[in-house]
């Protein structure tokens, strides 16, 4: 189509496309560097009731206390009237630990964590946003609502606020990582848009890689929360102006959004600002013009939109759109099945994630070892998705992980450093697939709807990571058997769906239009 054709004359991975994948992989750190603050933020250690009389005999020899405090008439469980204890050498001082979210509370801790996956799923409502005023600026605006919300959260004074921030916490970071993907995914051409959009990938991981680091060293869940917050300073520059020659932003508006929207003037600016940084011999606006015209399939896009087509009508609501996408387009139908079994998956990944203080060892090397087996999960799912079948690589990950989810519920009693490994595996194998389904989706679906309908299917699969947050709550409960399996069975059932139903995308051009 004419779009990518534009995309390759005014260079498809030159500078501009170079600095885009650096923006967007800073700006994905925080993303992970958040969730790894959640394991952190949300642990319990050993504890007990604190015991009065037992505070009292500082003083061995002059004891305060009357010995038949500590008498046990009934063993009855009865409610802690005075706190707890908590026993522990990891030094952390969680939310958890200072609300007392413990023995009758402990429902609360997971669903705090769930409050955060409601917050994303709420976000991933939210993407007709961006196809309605742009992709820039929701995206920045997005990201100073995500860094002030997690600094306001290091100040709550109950657990009931604490959970509300949290949720806008969530909302927030979803839409700046989505528009981040999408704006990626827009500026480049099909053989590079694996490559940009792995950006956003590497850097969450990147972010849970560093995560324990400075809960090591900032033990304090307050203090870890603000700077978590201003780090947000350093992202300053992605909302200035910058002039070099004319103006150009660092991230500028996605030329494929301003043609779908007949904003064709400036989505032609746009395009000369990119060839002069990519040092592309292209005559300035009278070529560009020249190819959008010539292009029968970019001109239509350029043109305003056909009533049927436009998302932006009044009487053109998000029903009637998925009306048209279920009953008339088999690719609407893939994008949404694509994400009907996203439900597994999420609850899966963030499962794996945020139980790993019921793990054997250190939790902090343990959360280490989380975020960096990602990157070789999803450098192997960059090399499938650019040698391989989309299918093939989507249901081969989910295979393996699977797999080590059932081997590690099998080795839990008997080895627990294996039942550890079999989890590391199944975490590599997740993050592959993540990455995966994101490219896959945003090759099915067209431009104008695309944030829309990558939002609104990924919902479905936010169903599992608000679930996601009780799987550690049940392994407290039940042990880790029963769970991992469960979770195994649908992982593999799914996987075997995706091999035989949905459709492979490989080095296809991104449709343009739901009639594409």
């Amino acid at each position: 189509m004419g779009y990518d054709s534009l995309i390759e004359r005014v260079g498809s991975f030159g500078l501009f496309q170079k600095r885009l994948f650096v923006l967007f992989f800073l700006n994905g750190i925080p993303n992970g560097l958040l969730i790894t603050s959640i394991v952190f933020l949300h642990f319990v250690p050993t504890h007990r009731c604190k015991l009065p009389f037992y505070e009292r005999q500082y003083n061995q020899e002059n004891p305060s206390f009357n010995y038949s405090e500590g008498a046990i008439p009934e063993v009855d469980n009865v409610k802690c009237y005075n706190g707890y204890d908590y026993v522990s050498d990891t030094g952390i001082k969680s939310a958890m630990m200072e609300f007392d979210v413990v023995c009758e509370n402990a429902w609360i801790k997971p669903l705090i964590s769930s409050l955060f996956f409601v917050g994303i799923a709420i976000g991933t409502l939210s993407g007709s946003i961006s196809d309605r005023f742009g992709r820039r600026p929701v995206f920045l605006a997005f990201t100073f609502i995500q860094f002030f919300s997690v600094f306001c959260t290091s100040f709550p004074p109950d657990i009931t606020t604490y959970g509300v921030l949290f949720v806008l916490c969530g909302l927030s970071q979803t839409i700046n990582f989505m528009c981040a993907f999408i704006i990626g995914a827009e500026f480049t051409t099909p053989d590079r848009r694996n490559f940009l959009s792995i950006s956003s990938f590497v850097s969450y991981s990147v972010g849970y890689l560093i995560g324990p680091f400075f809960s090591y060293f900032i033990p304090n869940w307050r203090w870890l929360m603000r700077l978590n917050g201003l780090i947000g300073i350093l992202y300053i520059p992605y909302q200035l102006t910058l002039n070099l020659n004319n103006y150009f932003r660092l991230i500028p508006e996605s030329p494929r959004w301003l043609l779908s929207n007949g904003k064709r003037k400036t989505a032609i600016t746009v395009l000369e600002q990119v060839a002069q940084m990519n040092n592309c011999a292209v005559n300035q606006q009278e070529e560009i013009e020249t190819i959008l015209l010539t292009d029968s399939s970019e001109n239509n896009l350029s043109n305003k939109k056909e009533d049927e087509l436009d998302v932006t009508k009044d009487d053109d609501t998000a029903g009637n759109i998925l009306f048209r996408f279920f009953g008339s387009n088999s690719e609407f139908k893939n994008a949404y099945y694509d994400h009907g079994h996203f439900i597994f998956l999420v609850g899966i990944y963030f499962g794996i994630s945020l139980s790993v203080d019921t793990l054997s060892g250190d939790i902090f090397i343990n959360c280490f070892l989380m975020g960096l087996i990602e990157i070789p999960g999803l450098i192997a799912a960059f090399m499938g998705v650019k040698y391989c079948s989309r299918s093939y690589a989507h249901s081969g990950f989910m295979f393996i992980s699977g797999f080590a989810c059932l081997l590690a519920a099998l080795f839990k009693n008997v080895y627990p450093t294996v039942t550890l490994m079999f989890a590391l595996i199944g975490k590599t194998a997740n993050a592959g697939v993540f990455y995966i389904v994101f490219v896959h989706t945003a090759e099915i679906v067209p431009t104008n709807v695309r944030h829309f309908y990558m939002c609104a299917g990924s919902f479905a699969g936010r169903v599992g990571s608000v679930i996601a947050p009780f799987f550690g709550y049940a392994v407290e409960l039940f042990g880790v058997f029963a769970p991992y399996l469960i979770l195994s069975g649908v992982v593999l059932t799914s996987a075997l769906m995706t091999l035989l139903f949905l459709p492979n995308t490989h080095l296809k051009r991104l449709p343009e239009s739901i009639a594409d």
